[in-house]
């Protein structure tokens, strides 16, 4: 039987894609197993307050069957590159598309039609799930060049009756720490314990505590991430207070009183929690902190029906540890025309990324918005060298790694949910 034919446009302007919230919705709502990073609120959130002000171009693709929304593909034009539209945070990204037996020959129409379209030289696809509709179209394309991609670390809460039998296969070393770091805290604060935030006058103070510290723990370590910048949170802030009403978020401290020792939200879609951040004031360092709110959260979950607990994308050695599961995030990179065939070769060869001391030197001494100029005219270049420059990283162990433990306990395992920041 023929697929029947999609009538496509996009749309290029914020009021435009208001008009989508609607029909966006009732598409996302449809699919078989929605994420929060495809919704609606966060696509729209992502773009006012964070691509739209830092001097992007919107490029969404929606696809129309007899008047119905059955495709959205969220796009950026950003320097001349084709981009997926987020936040520019590790969160997962792809194609919009109602569950049919023609879903995949529409993925393939839609990407006919943005070649015919779009003024963009190279296109760059981020942290695409191993099973998304997008990454399933590229790995066929002999002109999409696999990239860096990576590992998010799982625990498949429905494999366990509940938390006391999946703690009874975590380290007997890690498990015993947990009780002694219980009983010391207790010691001091007697009522310290793992607490919902359920009130709205508290949402945001919360998440500017859990970035205050965030900022800190980074600045100790010489890091920067999103809690650097000044955007993100309040993007994060209406998304936590949207969500809330939804009752999609989670958000919690551990906590005694006034006293807050470690906080952090992620988002539940389903029966899937997608860990999003948390952070710990390093005055109760000593007590693990993050280990005992992170123990917390994951009764929580259990206690709730949560199927999978997702720490989402990242590498850090403490996930490692808790994980039972892994699954993949893959990236790709291609040219749209000579241009971009151009910048992979120039980002290929780093003749530019090698530039002379008297060249830099030159450039500090021009004008501020003759350098802003030039930063404009790099992006591109930075964007897909910074992006063939990383890896896939092979598959971590099945089994938690003994090194990650030792390092772990030995700092008390205060890691924050942070990874560097994409591009």
């Amino acid at each position: 039987m023929k697929p029947p034919v999609l009538a496509f446009s996009t749309i290029r302007e914020s009021g435009g894609f208001q008009t989508l919230r609607e029909p966006w919705n009732a598409l996302w709502a449809d699919l078989d197993n929605p994420q929060l990073f495809s919704s609606f609120d966060w696509c729209w959130n992502a773009w006012r307050l964070i691509a739209e002000r830092r001097g992007c171009e919107l490029r969404l693709v929606c696809g129309w069957l007899d008047g119905h929304l059955v495709l959205i593909w969220p796009m950026m034009k950003d320097s001349g590159v084709l981009r997926m539209l987020s936040s520019e945070t590790f969160e997962y990204r792809d194609i919009i598309v109602k569950p049919s037996e023609h879903a995949s020959r529409w993925v393939e129409d839609a990407w006919s039609y943005v070649l015919a379209t779009t003024q963009a030289s190279t296109f760059l696809f981020q942290n695409l799930r191993q099973t998304s509709a997008l990454g399933a179209k590229l790995a066929t394309m002999s002109g999409a060049q696999p990239i860096g991609g990576g590992w998010s670390s799982l625990i498949r809460l429905d494999r366990f009756a509940g938390w006391d039998a999946y703690a009874r296969t975590l380290p007997k070393s890690l498990a015993s720490d947990q009780r002694r770091q219980w009983k010391r805290v207790r010691q001091v604060m007697p009522e310290m314990s793992f607490r919902l935030v359920d009130s709205a006058d508290l949402v945001e103070p919360v998440i500017d505590w859990i970035s205050l510290h965030k900022t800190a723990w980074g600045e100790a370590r010489g890091k920067r991430g999103w809690f650097n910048a000044e955007d993100l949170p309040v993007m994060l802030k209406s998304i936590a207070n949207s969500a809330r009403h939804d009752g999609r978020v989670v958000l919690a401290r551990l906590s005694d009183g006034d006293t807050t020792m470690s906080a952090g939200w992620g988002y539940v879609c389903g029966s899937e929690f997608l860990f999003y951040a948390f952070a710990y004031d390093s005055a109760y360092a000593t007590y693990s902190p993050s280990r005992l709110f992170l123990e917390g959260l994951l009764q929580y979950c259990f206690r709730n029906g949560i199927r999978t607990f997702d720490f989402l994308p990242g590498d850090e050695p403490y996930k490692r540890i808790w994980a039972t599961d892994y699954a993949q995030q893959q990236s790709y990179v291609g040219a749209l025309n000579w241009r971009g065939e151009l910048l992979l070769r120039l980002s290929r060869t780093r003749i530019i990324s090698e530039v002379p001391d008297v060249l830099l030197a030159m450039y500090r001494t021009l004008p501020l918005r003759w350098r802003r100029a030039v930063q404009s005219r790099m992006r591109a270049f930075r964007l897909i060298s910074h992006a063939l420059n990383r890896k896939l990283t092979a598959k971590p162990s099945a089994v938690p790694l003994l090194p990650a433990l030792a390092a772990a306990l030995k700092s008390n395992a205060n890691v924050p949910n942070e990874s560097p920041r994409a591009p």
